[in-house]
């Protein structure tokens, strides 16, 4: 066999066994690779979820806490205990209207109730099981259900009825307060329960487990009566009774989760205030609002809760997408026709759809990890789990994606790997031939002078005798030792100038950096010109204090007074942005307030914001900008002394005998917001002693302390109380250390104003 042959054979084989080994390796390594990035991906995924699931529960918490502890439902849940017991003899309540009344939530519950309750039902209700034995129960159901013209899922809405008793008195006052506070935070409904009779005696919603008793009622066996029971054992004012989610009767048979605490007044057991939390929460937060793909979770992933009982807590990704097929995968895994039929009926997986794999049993015996096997429908996963605890509840959180979905990329390199070693190997064939033909002895002469300038040798002679191939190698050689040269010559060059030109442009830099520097500490003179000064506000203030430390040279919060002949205004405000678009923001803003009181002489403070606000939305609102500010306009009547004041977003609050009092405040901004109803004027009814603090967000917001958390106004209000018998000037000095200790190292993140008048 010639040579040339045996060289074409040995450089294919060569290349081939190395494309193989390199195609194999670069396959296995991918595929490894990619499957610790999905794991990683989807653990990162997993704790994400599980840090927000235990920080909505825990928010929770806080404010079931923060609630029961309010004087308002102290004295709600007293008002309601009474009227409650006293509803039969007020109304005189007797035999005869007690058999009216009993036909009257007969027809409610034939009519309305379990027509209602047949839709989520799978079996028979019976209602004289639902029927309250108390005639004060009974009469207060009629009353606030039956009688309500509201129609279902509106009866809330009612804020008193014609009767006039002690209850509907509490009712009228308290109603409206609680029904806000579950509004805001989106509960599904929330309790009052006396926690001697365990009577439901208050719910915003007024479903058929109000007034209802859990002690011996037909809903003692419910989840609610649980957390009742539950809360009524708690000892610790930091603690609550979180049950988990079950079928719900009065709720349709819903899914509902209850979480409790009892009701202390003056140390005293006098209630349990409850919350009924809706499954849509959890679901937006798992499911990323629906919006799988934007955590990583491709087309098949998805996050989900898994209950002690082995089923779901969240709805499943793919009965929300594709509920036909996700029916039919239950059946083809033998789900059982009931199971499938209340999914159905209820629209929802949530603890019906069992989920006993690999993942949910090592995670609910304590372990986490990332592993490969069968999800619930039995399709192949890649998942993520471990186990979460939630205020003692033991839950599992996984997030999966379909094996296939997950290597599918792998798919495709193998492809183009083998497409291009075909390709590459026809190539070296071609080109191995070529070569050992043309192979002699020049070559080696050629590869030492290689050697040579591989070494930095550039004074190698490159010979070149031959007018062949070899020849035109060796001229690209010698051509190559020229064009390295003039590189190399060319850089020491090109390293000379470039060096001169940073030295100038770090000149220029620094030139210019002094002069923003300038021009922003002189924009800060313009600036505390305009704020309010201290003759000015010693003169009609003589017991306060202030604090106003802006984040950079310049602030967007900002103090301003002016008075006319017989009131005294002051601004404490937080215009939109800080440094000089906020500075920028805080002129506007204090142009506004003096055009309205000083030119137009308007003098009350609501419509003064009101005159601010429209201002502010005629010429910076036009073009779609939210631009504006939040804060608190006071006027003290030089003669008096009352305060009135109007508030936008930031309330103030006034410290009275060692307690914090919340005043209110609009929730909108003074500029273009989601509301735009006129502003209302707001008395702050002071008294001798009392401390009015107004501040703006800076001070609650900052990061620090041992873990780079927010302040929160909690700690600030408990702060402000704790300094309130000191002197004005000690205040200031403790706050301002506060803020700084707290701080520490960390950034301030926005401008900080705190003003304190003492009356």
């Amino acid at each position: 066999m010639k040579i040339g042959v045996k060289l074409t054979i040995t450089f294919f084989c060569i290349a081939f066994m190395a494309m193989l080994v390199a195609g194999v390796i670069s396959y296995v390594d991918a595929k490894a690779a990619l499957k610790k990035e999905s794991f990683n991906k989807l653990t990162a995924v997993r704790e994400m979820k599980a840090v927000q699931i235990i920080s909505y529960f825990k928010q929770i918490k806080d404010q079931l806490i923060s609630f029961s502890e309010d004087p308002s439902i102290i004295e709600a849940t007293k008002q309601f205990k009474a009227g409650f017991k006293q509803i039969t003899t007020e109304l005189i309540f007797n035999e005869t209207n007690f058999t009216s009344r009993r036909n009257k939530m007969d027809t409610y519950i034939d009519s309305v109730f379990i027509p209602e309750l047949n839709k989520n039902s799978i079996g028979v209700v019976n209602k004289k099981n639902l029927e309250p034995k108390n005639p004060n129960a009974l009469l207060l159901q009629q009353l606030f259900i039956a009688n309500n013209p509201n129609k279902l899922g509106s009866k809330h809405l009612l804020d008193s009825i014609p009767q006039n008793c002690t209850y509907n008195k509490a009712h009228k006052k308290f109603h409206p307060v609680i029904r806000s506070f579950l509004q805001r935070f989106g509960f599904y409904d929330i309790f009052l329960i006396d926690n001697e009779t365990g009577d439901v005696v208050y719910t915003v919603f007024k479903e058929i487990d109000f007034a209802s008793s859990l002690q011996n009622g037909a809903y003692r066996n419910t989840n609610l009566a649980t957390s009742f029971n539950k809360a009524l054992k708690i000892n610790n004012s930091e603690d609550v009774a979180l049950v988990d989610y079950a079928e719900y009767l009065p709720s349709y048979n819903s899914p509902a989760s209850f979480m409790a605490c009892p009701i202390y007044d003056k140390g005293k057991l006098i209630g349990v205030l409850a919350f009924q939390m809706p499954i849509d929460n959890i679901n937006n937060i798992m499911t990323n609002n629906k919006d799988w793909e934007g955590v990583g979770l491709g087309k098949t992933g998805e996050s989900y809760i898994v209950g002690e009982d082995f089923t779901l807590r969240n709805q499943s990704r793919f009965l929300i997408e594709d509920s036909a097929n996700y029916f039919k995968m239950l059946s083809e895994i033998g789900v059982g026709k009931l199971t499938i039929s209340k999914i159905k009926n209820y629209k929802t997986s949530v603890g019906l759809q069992e989920v006993k794999t690999y993942g949910t049993k090592e995670a609910l015996l304590g372990k986490s990890d990332a592993l490969i096997f069968s999800d619930y429908r039995g399709v192949p996963v890649l998942s993520a789990f471990k186990p979460i605890n939630v205020l003692g509840l033991k839950w599992v959180l996984l997030s999966e994606i379909d094996e296939e979905e997950a290597f599918s990329p792998t798919l495709e390199l193998r492809n183009s790997i083998l497409k291009g070693s075909v390709f590459v190997l026809l190539f070296i064939l071609i080109i191995s031939f070529y070569i050992s033909k043309k192979a002699t002895k020049p070559i080696k002469e050629l590869e030492f002078d290689a050697l040579e300038l591989s070494k930095g040798n550039l004074d190698v002679v490159i010979t070149n005798t031959r007018k062949d191939e070899i020849g035109s190698l060796a001229q690209s050689f010698q051509k190559m030792q020229a064009s390295i040269n003039d590189l190399i010559h060319g850089l020491e060059d090109k390293v000379i100038e470039r060096t001169q030109e940073v030295v100038k442009q770090k000149d220029i830099i620094s030139h210019k950096q002094k002069e923003i520097i300038d021009s922003l500490n002189y924009a800060k003179r313009i600036q505390q010109t305009l704020l309010a000064n201290d003759t000015f506000l010693n003169k009609y203030l003589p017991n306060h204090f202030l604090i106003f430390k802006p984040k950079d040279i310049v602030s967007g919060d900002f103090y301003w007074a002016t008075k006319n002949e017989t009131c005294f205004y002051l601004a404490i405000c937080d215009s939109t942005g800080h440094g000089v678009p906020g500075a920028f923001m805080s002129l506007l803003n204090m142009a506004f307030l003096n055009e309205a009181i000083n030119q137009n002489k308007i003098t009350e403070p609501n419509e003064i914001l009101n005159h601010v606000r429209q201002r502010l939305i005629k010429n910076l609102s036009k073009d779609g900008g939210q631009d504006g500010m939040d804060g608190i306009l006071m006027k003290i009547d030089l003669k008096t002394k009352h305060l009135t004041y109007a508030a936008a977003n930031n309330a103030p609050i006034i410290i009275r005998n060692g307690e914090v009092i919340e005043l209110e405040a609009d929730k909108m901004p003074i500029g273009m917001g989601m509301r735009t109803e006129p502003f209302k004027l707001y008395e702050a009814n002071l008294q001798p002693n009392d401390t009015f603090i107004a501040y703006t967000d800076g001070f609650a917001d900052q990061f620090g302390g041992p873990k780079g958390k927010k302040l929160m106004y909690k700690p600030l209000k408990e702060k402000l109380k704790a300094y309130n018998d000191l002197p004005l000037n000690e205040q200031k000095e403790k706050l301002a250390t506060y803020f700084e200790n707290w701080k520490g190292e960390m950034e301030q993140v926005d401008d900080v104003c705190l003003l304190g008048i003492k009356f």
